[in-house]
């Protein structure tokens, strides 16, 4: 029969068992909203009744350990977990725990449709989600690994961030028609070749957890916080440790060019050597000539050295250049970016030019060293099982020399990762005991390991589309390897202004100065970062150079024509005429300091500046208004960046001019926020475009 209005609101997912299609029932699909709506209402009740049933001294302990979480990036996931154990997985005497209770209590002052939530509550537990499908904006599906038990998540956040075959650690609570995350979740990272339930598995097992798979979840549920703090913990110290073993050592070797000897003609004939011009750097310091030296293969230079030199797959029959030489009229140097390779390089250019060279000295740049101690971390390493640190991930430089896209450009990195994948079928893998992926999908024995193996393409292919916004899209490649079980609808293009985790996005930035130092064997090659003492000279430089402000303006604009106009216009809305006057101050010292000092300058990209400048200014925001030592947080924040000493000497100086101004003449907390992002946007465009 038809019920009647009353009969819906005082029934609906109690009495009734409503359709996923019914209008009027709250939790469906269509009304994620209003599920929402009910849940804020429900769980500030819920703080209500945990606040009188709880002893004093253990909601004092809460309070504490809420307290002292504030501003921490795992802040709502842990916090949400003491929640979740203390209201939904600790049981009493009697077997119930404090949400069973209280929906057991019928003068609770609890809606209908509260009770059918809490219902759903109630069975909240931890869950090792596997993300295999993305069905829409809100909607995905997988299993969770703990319990085999297959999940239909509906939820915006989930599904905002889901890579396919990423797996999240969080709490799931069921509902009638899908299930629904509690709180937050966090991705579980790759360790070697174990599975990501089998790092969560040795975590559990390090800490004391229950060495059967059965009892994992319960045990989970009440020490999650400890688990999810051994998971980053391990994520900081498998970071910190593959950069420790790399080999990021910028060497270059001074040798005194013997007279008589005609280098540069038989260098030029050689058929793996390539001429190409040298940096004006390169040639005030007397070197005319510059040669890149490849090489096809790759692996007879990993027998040098302890070192490995072989990293990711090569991209199609691109050459690998092992580094370059300089020839000046009296002088030779060879350069390379890793010991393997430099060492290898020396030793075939000491063949070519035998009895022609005398040594002068050599120099030796650690980069990974200098990049580990400013994006190092502190972690318990008691938390990180041992097992877990035994092979660290192995970051190598595969430079190639690729081809030009046809404007005679740089080729773009989606046509550089589509070239890869257009052979990987066919390449042999060493974790397909040398086979190739084509001859795996066959092999039943491999087979598995081939799956497991393009699960993490896929993540990571998931990862690009979403964080750099690239086209990739491997669904072919599965569907040509017969892996017809993996093919499903990639996530939606995103954009590099995504939100990260913070820690990935230390990584990242610590990566692409790698990568842009790999790449600084070019004509515009780039340096360490500027110490204190470059910093202190070059200040130094430019007041000499530009007794005025107006003459070291000129000079900028000169080098970046457009520059100040731009950043004056992209911050025209939010700064006032003396706070435009501070942020060119600012704009035109970094450039003199990271510039080159002769027009033109590299080509600038105005539209990286926005996006940066929009990041940095929502991030600044964001510590300001958590952190609880806010100056410390602000300081960090504010040299965060490619250029950690020049950032420090710019905000420095800002808050120098600040201090002598009178009070109506100095800028607004926000506005200083604001000066200080731009900043931070230009510096760390400058530091691209040298790279390139």
């Amino acid at each position: 029969r038809e019920i009647t209005a009353g009969e819906c609101g005082e029934g609906r997912g109690s009495a009734y068992r409503c359709p996923a299609d019914c209008p009027f029932f709250p939790f469906t699909p269509a009304n994620y909203d209003k599920h929402g709506e009910i849940e804020s209402r429900l769980i500030q009740k819920a703080f209500a009744r945990a606040a009188q049933e709880m002893p004093a001294v253990e909601r004092e302990s809460l309070l504490h350990a809420l307290e002292a979480s504030e501003g921490a990036d795992d802040a709502i996931l842990t916090n949400h977990a003491r929640f979740a154990w203390l209201f939904h997985g600790r049981r009493d005497a009697g077997g119930r725990t404090l949400g069973e209770r209280w929906l057991a209590d019928k003068a609770a002052g609890l809606t209908n449709d509260e009770r059918v939530l809490l219902a759903g509550l109630n069975e909240m537990h931890p869950a090792l989600i596997e993300i295999h499908r993305i069905l829409d904006e809100q909607t995905i599906e997988g299993v969770d690994l703990l319990t085999g038990q297959p999940l239909h998540i509906v939820d915006y956040g989930a599904a905002a961030c889901a890579l396919r075959y990423g797996v999240l650690i969080g709490w799931v609570y069921p509902m009638a028609h899908y299930d629904r995350i509690s709180g937050s979740a966090l991705f579980v990272l790759e360790v070697s070749e174990l599975r990501p339930e089998e790092v969560v598995c040795e975590v559990i097992r390090h800490l004391g957890g229950p060495a059967e798979a059965a009892g994992e979840r319960a045990w989970l549920s009440e020490h999650f916080v400890r688990v999810s703090a051994a998971l980053s913990a391990v994520q900081i110290a498998r970071w910190q440790d593959a950069v420790a073993a790399m080999d990021a050592r910028y060497i270059k070797t001074d040798y005194r060019l013997l007279p008589g000897a005609p280098l540069p003609e038989r260098l030029a004939r050689r058929p793996e050597v390539d001429e190409e011009t040298p940096s004006d750097e390169e040639a005030a310091q007397g070197f005319d000539r510059a040669f890149v030296w490849l090489t096809e293969d790759p692996a007879a230079e990993a027998d040098q050295l302890a070192l490995p030199l072989t990293g990711p797959a090569k991209i199609g029959k691109a050459p690998v250049v092992l580094g370059r030489i300089l020839l000046g009229r009296q002088r030779v140097r060879v350069e390379a970016m890793t010991g393997a390779r430099h060492q290898e390089l020396r030793a075939r250019f000491e063949e070519f030019a035998a009895g022609r060279l005398e040594f002068v000295g050599e120099r030796a740049d650690d980069l990974g060293a200098q990049t580990s101690a400013r994006h190092a971390a502190k972690f318990d390493a008691a938390l990180v099982p041992p097992r877990l640190r035994e092979q660290p991930r192995q970051i190598v430089f595969a430079s190639q020399r690729i081809a030009a896209d046809d404007d005679g450009g740089p080729p773009d990195l989606l046509d550089i990762f589509r070239q890869q994948y257009a052979t990987f079928a066919d390449e042999p893998i060493p974790a397909l005991d040398g086979k190739t992926p084509r001859a795996a999908a066959s092999d039943p024995a491999l087979r598995p390991r081939l799956v497991a193996l393009m699960k993490t393409h896929i993540r990571d292919t998931d990862r690009r589309r979403r964080d750099e916004g690239l086209d990739l899209d491997l669904n072919p490649l599965l569907t040509e390897l017969g892996l017809h079980e993996l093919v499903s609808e990639p996530p939606p293009l995103g954009s590099a202004d995504d939100e990260e985790d913070e820690l990935d996005e230390e990584a990242d930035e610590a990566f692409e100065e790698l990568a842009a130092l790999s790449r600084g064997l070019g004509p515009h090659a780039v340096r360490p970062p500027l110490s204190e003492r470059d910093v202190s000279r070059l200040h130094k430089l430019m007041q000499t150079r530009y007794p005025s402000p107006e003459e070291a303006a000129q000079a900028v604009e000169g080098n970046f024509p457009g520059l100040l106009a731009f950043v004056d216009q992209a911050t025209q809305d939010s700064l006032n005429d003396n706070e435009f006057t501070l942020l060119d101050f600012l704009v035109v010292r970094a450039c003199h300091f990271l510039a080159p000092p002769a027009p033109p300058g590299p080509a600038l990209h105005f539209d990286r500046i926005v996006r940066d400048l929009a990041g940095e200014y929502a991030r600044g925001s964001k510590i300001v208004l958590s952190a609880k030592s806010t100056s410390e947080a602000f300081e960090r924040w504010a040299c965060d960046s490619p250029q950690p000493v020049v950032m420090q000497d710019l905000a420095g100086a800002l808050f120098a001019v600040i201090d002598r101004l009178r009070r109506k003449e100095r800028p607004r907390d926000e506005a200083v926020l604001l000066i200080l992002a731009c900043t931070k946007a230009v510096v760390a465009e400058l530091f691209r475009a040298r790279a390139e």
